[in-house]
Parts: C-alpha cells; sequence; structure tokens
C-alpha cells in the first residue's frame, strides 16, 4: 500500500415545507387583499394544520415503502459483505453500484474496497487499475464528509489517499501525505481499537519510514525541501504483535511484516519463524501470493 512511496484516509419535510409554503403565500394573499374571503384562506392552510384519513392512509404507505428500501439496502450490504469474505469484489461493485449516488456511508466505503481490491489485480492494464483507485478515492472521500465517526470509513479513507496520491500525484506531493494517511489510521483504531487491520496498517507505515536509510533521508529533505516523518522497527513491531494477539493469523501480511522486522533487528530466529507461517498459509488472494513469494524469497537469501 506504502511501497515506493520515497524510492520514485424525507418526505415528510418535503410535505411540510411546502404546505408552510401555501401558509404563507395565503397570509401574504390576506394583507394585500383585504376583500379576500376567510373560507378562501381557510382552504389554503388547511393542508398544515388538518389532515383526513386520505392523508393518513398515503403517509402510511409512504412510511411502509421507505421502511421497505431501508430493509433492501440492508440485505444487500450482509450480501455484499458475504461476497467480500469469496473475494468476489465484482460482484459487489455490480450489487451496490445503484447506490452509489444516495450519500449512504455504509455503500460507499464498501465500493471503495471493492474497487481497491479489484485494483490489486496483476492482470489489468494501468489505465484500468488507475480508473478504479480513482473511482474508489471519490466514493471514501464523498463518505468522509458524510460521516468521519465511522471507523472503516477512515481505514479506507487512509489507504485510498494513498493509492491515489501515488499514482496522481509527484514525490513531494506524496510525501505531504504521508502525516495525513496516518491521521486517518489512528483514527480509524480509536473508533474500533479491537481491528487488527488498522493496527497492521499503522505498523506498515512505521516499517517504511524506518526503512529509509539517513542518506536518503537526508538528500531527499534536501531535494524536495520537506521533511520526511520519521519512526523506527521498534515502533512497527509493537503494531504487528498487538494486531497478531487480538487476532492471530488474521492476515498473510502481518505474518510477513513480522518476519521483516524481527530480521531488520537482527533476530534471525523469531523472523524465520513468521517466514515460514507465510509459505504455509492458505493462498486464497492476490495479497496471500505475493506474500508467499516474497516470503520464500527472504528465506532462501537469508536463511539458504
Amino acid at each position: 500500500m506504502f511501497r515506493n512511496r520515497v524510492k520514485h484516509i424525507s418526505w415528510f419535510v418535503y410535505e411540510s415545507f411546502t404546505r408552510t409554503i401555501g401558509y404563507r403565500q395565503a397570509r401574504r394573499a390576506v394583507k394585500c387583499s383585504p376583500n379576500v374571503r376567510l373560507p378562501m384562506v381557510l382552504s389554503l392552510s388547511f393542508p398544515l394544520f388538518g389532515f383526513n384519513k386520505t392523508n393518513l392512509t398515503n403517509n402510511n404507505e409512504l412510511e411502509l415503502a421507505v421502511n421497505n428500501d431501508e430493509l433492501v439496502l440492508e440485505q444487500k450490504l450482509i450480501e455484499a459483505d458475504q461476497l467480500f469474505l469469496a473475494n468476489k469484489f465484482e460482484d459487489v461493485v455490480q450489487l451496490l453500484g445503484e447506490y452509489k449516488d444516495k450519500n449512504n456511508v455504509q455503500v460507499l466505503w464498501r465500493l471503495s474496497k471493492a474497487e481497491y481490491n479489484m485494483s490489486l489485480d496483476e492482470n489489468i492494464s494501468k489505465e484500468k487499475k488507475k480508473s478504479l483507485i480513482s473511482s474508489a478515492h471519490e466514493s471514501i472521500i464523498k463518505a468522509l464528509s458524510i460521516d468521519s465517526n465511522i471507523s472503516e470509513v477512515h481505514k479506507w479513507a487512509a489507504v485510498l489517499i494513498d493509492a491515489y496520491s501515488n499514482i496522481n500525484l509527484g514525490i513531494k506531493e506524496q510525501l505531504l501525505k504521508l502525516e495525513t494517511v496516518k491521521f486517518h489510521l489512528q483514527k480509524a483504531l480509536e473508533l474500533n481499537p479491537k481491528d487488527p487491520f488498522s493496527r497492521y496498517m499503522i505498523g506498515y507505515w512505521s516499517y517504511n519510514l524506518a526503512d529509509i536509510s539517513w542518506f536518503r533521508r537526508k538528500l531527499g529533505s534536501i531535494l524536495l525541501g520537506t521533511e520526511i516523518p520519521t519512526s523506527t522497527y521498534e515502533e512497527a513491531l509493537e503494531y504487528f504483535r498487538e494486531a497478531e494477539s487480538i487476532q492471530p493469523k488474521f492476515y498473510c501480511k502481518n505474518l510477513l511484516m513480522l518476519g521483516k522486522t524481527f530480521l531488520k533487528m537482527d533476530n534471525k530466529f523469531s523472523a524465520e519463524y513468521y517466514l515460514k507461517l507465510v509459505t504455509q498459509y492458505p493462498v486464497k488472494t492476490v495479497e496471500d501470493h505475493q506474500a508467499k513469494i516474497e516470503a520464500e524469497k527472504i528465506l532462501k537469501s537469508s536463511f539458504g
């Protein structure tokens, strides 16, 4: 997600409003025309002050229709989450696509997640990848503007802000987005402390910054005119271990990063243990496959 950053986040209202307008128009009519009869004024203002059996029936039918629509959407969200578990991301987009313009936060962050995962497919073109990330980024920024108190929104905002900056912005702009990315990750963790993925992502952020040498950091600061955030392997390791303690073996890449971090800290025994766990991890996604290949390469080069 963060790699190569330095190298190269009602109808009721409508009816009440129109009725109020009608009433105010009637009041103005009385003031402007003293000869206006009282029955005429009452006929204009009646919808505001009373209702009859027909109005009640219509309102009940409208309420039932709204409730039914909400129930249908709720079922689709449940179905979408089941599709995520099966890694059927295109099906999620097809299922929820018709609701994209409804300003529903639960729909928007799921669409962002699905399109981002689709962009990880190694067989798609660069143009398709860019289109998917741009669309996902647009959806998550919209979700963030609607409700900024949902952990998943901040988590996917961090992912998409980073991914979007990598394909659309220069290196300096990418560096400036680093703190924004970390802010959304920390906010996601604050809103849902039991989410292991948020901890993994902050750990990954920390690892990549710790992996920048002093020389490259200094050179980058001089050439780009901006300071590069700092972190340590110890900080990264803490997040990876906390994530694993919350949900063991929840994500192959957390195991991979544990192995890589221990190796950086010259703890080869622990590094080998976690890297071997990655090679034994069941491959279900593109990321699982990539992690397994990387772990095998590290084991071969570092342990023979």
